[in-house]
């Protein structure tokens, strides 16, 4: 591949976040150029995926259970009140054993 269209495929596929000081270069990967047009249905389909998990959505439907590790990062994504205020409640539980605010005596 020529020097100009090396240049060429580094600005169309090199990928920068100023906020979250990431880039990404893809330009040297060997893709067509109709991949992403080609993916787009499976990208769609993934990304629909993950927003219904993250509004609760069952996951595992053998065992009946939502996945929502995210929430624990973020309440506000807590797909319903009860689960946002068991997570608050865990967590502050958490945080008065860490701090010595148990409320069981030491025995020691």
């Amino acid at each position: 591949m020529s020097s100009s269209s090396l240049w060429q495929r580094f600005q169309q596929y090199f990928l920068y976040y100023r906020d979250l000081g990431f880039s990404l270069d893809i330009s040297r990967m060997k893709f067509p150029d109709d991949f992403f047009e080609k993916m787009r249905p499976r990208i769609d389909k993934a990304f629909a995926g993950m927003r219904a998990l993250e509004a609760g959505a069952i996951a595992n439907p053998s065992e009946k259970r939502m996945v929502g590790h995210y929430w624990l990062r973020n309440l506000a994504l807590a797909p319903t009140p009860e689960i946002r205020t068991e997570i608050e409640q865990t967590i502050k539980r958490i945080k008065d054993i860490r701090g010595g605010n148990s409320h069981r005596k030491n025995h020691s």
